[in-house]
């Protein structure tokens, strides 16, 4: 009789160990979801996006996270402008239930926090517009308390920076134009307003919403300014090889926050290294998909910045650029 009991509770063990072991392999290969929001069709065949998520991807796998083997991503883009699809592909994510949002710009930023409000789902900003405590996404920088962190970018003396490489490159410069895209805010254009009252330089500023006010917004220009600013936004981002070549239509010396720019045409690109930005938020990724509260994570500021020159334009323009300003530079197109 002791025999068969002692053998049943071999039994019950074995059978009991092999249940575990099931339920803990279901739970070491449940993929993680994460939902992407931005304004550009990652999935496309578009090699501008796929470069810098080429660095996101592979520092999540450094991490643990493998796209296929634990985590998934769920790609939903909005163009510019259009709110009520913006609106709409947001609530799209929080109803898959995805366990993370990766949000990309100003905008997109926000439809995520709007979207989570009542189902709190942790989200990850890329914004380099916002002011993520001004706006009420976080309590603070070191601390923000709620379900979204990041990388975000409202720095005031960076729109000094624009200026700067400007009056360096063009002779007694003193008329800026500013191109600007309120959607995103008016961080930016309230620090070139004030940077450039405090060095006596008049400012023209075209306010655009859609891509069809661009041209109207350059032949306003009518040769007046001497240079021109065009300040982030996800729509002009997405217009950056139509500006150049407007730039250089209308022989204006240029500057963007985005590589892109100067690599179609423009003068100059100084912003965020795009590449770096998108490491690090892989990390805050990787930290909330293993079990880290977004509101613990410090909200970062990027760390490494990029400034690219177009030489070719340079010459077309009859600007002779400062070898201070070659010796700067991470990138210089000849």
């Amino acid at each position: 009789m002791r025999d068969r009991t002692t053998t049943a509770l071999f039994l019950a063990a074995a059978l009991l160990t092999n249940i575990v072991g099931i339920d803990e392999g279901l739970a070491q290969t449940k993929i993680a979801r994460v939902g992407v929001l931005s304004f550009f069709a990652v999935t496309s065949s578009n090699p501008v996006p796929e470069r810098w998520w080429q660095p996101f991807r592979r520092t999540l796998a450094e991490h643990g996270w493998i796209e296929g083997k634990n985590v998934s991503f769920e790609y939903r883009s909005s163009a510019p402008g259009d709110s009520s699809h913006l609106t709409e592909a947001a609530a799209e994510l929080v109803r898959l239930k995805v366990d993370l949002i990766c949000a990309i710009g100003a905008p997109f930023t926000r439809a995520a926090y709007t979207a989570t409000r009542t189902t709190p789902i942790p989200i990850v900003g890329i914004d380099f517009t916002t002011d993520p405590v001004a706006e009420g996404f976080a309590e603070s920088y070191g601390r923000p308390g709620g379900n979204l962190t990041g990388v975000f970018l409202d720095a005031p003396e960076f729109a000094g920076k624009w200026l700067e490489l400007l009056s360096t490159m063009v002779p007694r410069l003193s008329r800026i134009a500013v191109l600007w895209d309120p959607s995103p805010g008016a961080a930016h254009l309230h620090s070139i307003e004030s940077m450039a009252q405090a060095l006596d330089l008049q400012l023209r500023v075209a306010e655009v919403h859609k891509p069809e006010d661009i041209d109207r917004a350059f032949s306003a220009f009518r040769g007046e300014p001497q240079a021109l600013i065009i300040l982030p936004s996800p729509m002009l981002f997405v217009q950056s090889p139509r500006l150049a070549q407007l730039a250089l239509k209308h022989r204006l010396p240029a500057t963007s926050m985005t590589p892109l720019f100067p690599e179609a045409g423009g003068l100059l690109g100084y912003g965020p290294h795009a590449a770096a930005t998108m490491e690090r938020s892989a990390l805050f990724v990787a930290k909330i998909l293993g079990g880290i509260k977004p509101g613990d994570l410090p909200v970062e500021r990027p760390a490494k910045f990029e400034l690219v020159v177009n030489l070719k334009t340079a010459k077309i323009l009859g600007i002779a650029v400062p070898e201070s300003i070659l010796l700067q530079a991470d990138e210089v197109i000849r």
